[in-house]
C-alpha cells in the first residue's frame, strides 16, 4: 500500500556533481545501483498510486450519499476519471518500452510525472509520487557522467515464498548466514524458478520494494534479509559483532517496525524472483480477479 511505502522514508540522492566529473568505473556502479533500487521502489509505488487510484475512485459510497446534488455532475467525472486511468496505463507501456536508454527513460518519466500529477488531483497523493519521480530523474542524470555507460537493469522483485532454515546468528559470520538463506530459497524453488530464485535483501524488506510481499509476517518465526543493511544492535559475543535485524513473527514489514535485536537460531526467509517489467505486468494481469 501507499501507507507501508511511505512509513520507510523516500531519501533522495544527496550526490552532487559537476557537470565536467568524469566518474570512475567504482563510482558507476555504485549510480548504477542506487538508480535500479531507487527505480524499483518508484515504480513500485507509483504503481500503487495507479491501483488505489482506481480503487478509491470506484468506490461508490460518497456519490451515493448525496446523489441527488451529483446527479448532473458524475457521468463527465467518469468519464474523466477513466481517460486518466488510461493515460496512466499507457504511460507504463512507454516506460517499458523506452528504459533501454537513459534519454528516453527521461522523457518516459517526465511524461508519467505528468499524468500522475493529473491523477494525484483527485486522489490526494501528489506529493508522494512526485517525490519518488524526483529521486529517479536525479540519479538518470547523475549517471550521464559515466562514459561508456551501458543500460542499467530495470527489474522489479517478485515475492514467492517464505521458507524456514536453522542458523546461528552468534556464531556465523554474516556472509555465512546469507549463504544459508540462499540455498534455502534455491532449495525450496519451484519448477521454473530454479535458476532465477534468491534470497531478499534486508533493505528490500525494509523498503517494501518486492511486487506481493505479504503486509504482515504471519509465519513462526523471524523474518531475515541479506546483507547489507542487515546489522542490528552491537553484541560483542557474535563473531559479526552485532545481532541482525528482522521482523518478527506477527509483526508489519516495514522500515518503522524492524527488530535490530535478532539472534534466534530458526528463522525464515523471503524468496523473491527478478522480473523484467515485462514479465511483472503479465504476471499482475494473470493474478488480478475478473
Amino acid at each position: 500500500t501507499i501507507e507501508a511505502h511511505a512509513a520507510t522514508g523516500a531519501e533522495e540522492s544527496d550526490r552532487k556533481f559537476e557537470n565536467t566529473v568524469t566518474f570512475s568505473a567504482e563510482q558507476c556502479e555504485e549510480e548504477r545501483a542506487a538508480l535500479e533500487e531507487q527505480w524499483r521502489k518508484s515504480f513500485l509505488v507509483i504503481e500503487d498510486l495507479v491501483e488505489e487510484t482506481g480503487a478509491a475512485c470506484h468506490d461508490t459510497s460518497c456519490e451515493d450519499a448525496v446523489e441527488e446534488e451529483r446527479a448532473t455532475t458524475m457521468p463527465p467525472l467518469n468519464t474523466e476519471r477513466s481517460e486518466r486511468i488510461e493515460t496512466v496505463r499507457k504511460a507504463q507501456v512507454e516506460l517499458v518500452n523506452e528504459k533501454e536508454k537513459l534519454g528516453d527513460l527521461e522523457s518516459a518519466l517526465s511524461k508519467l510525472d505528468q499524468v500522475t500529477k493529473e491523477t494525484e488531483e483527485t486522489c490526494q497523493n501528489e506529493e508522494l509520487g512526485s517525490e519518488y519521480l524526483e529521486a529517479v530523474r536525479t540519479l538518470v542524470k547523475s549517471m550521464k557522467n559515466c562514459p561508456g555507460l551501458t543500460g542499467a537493469v530495470f527489474q522489479i522483485p517478485a515475492f514467492r515464498k517464505t521458507v524456514d532454515l536453522g542458523v546461528n546468528l552468534l556464531g556465523d559470520t554474516d556472509e555465512a548466514t546469507d549463504a544459508k538463506l540462499e540455498q534455502a530459497c534455491k532449495d525450496a524453488a519451484d519448477a521454473g524458478d530454479e535458476d532465477t530464485i534468491r534470497a531478499a535483501k534486508q533493505s528490500e524488506l525494509d523498503q517494501r520494494a518486492i511486487s506481493g510481499l505479504p503486509e504482515t509476517n504471519t509465519g513462526p518465526m523471524s523474518i531475515v534479509g541479506l546483507c547489507p543493511a542487515c546489522a542490528g544492535d552491537t553484541h560483542a559475543a557474535a563473531t559479526t559483532g552485532h545481532k541482525r535485524k528482522c521482523f518478527r513473527a506477527g509483526g508489519v514489514i516495514n522500515s518503522t517496525e524492524v527488530s535490530s535485536d535478532c539472534l534466534g537460531a530458526n528463522v525464515m526467509a523471503v524468496c523473491v524472483v527478478d522480473l523484467s517489467l515485462a514479465d511483472h505486468n503479465a504476471a499482475k494481469t494473470t493474478t488480478v480477479a475478473p
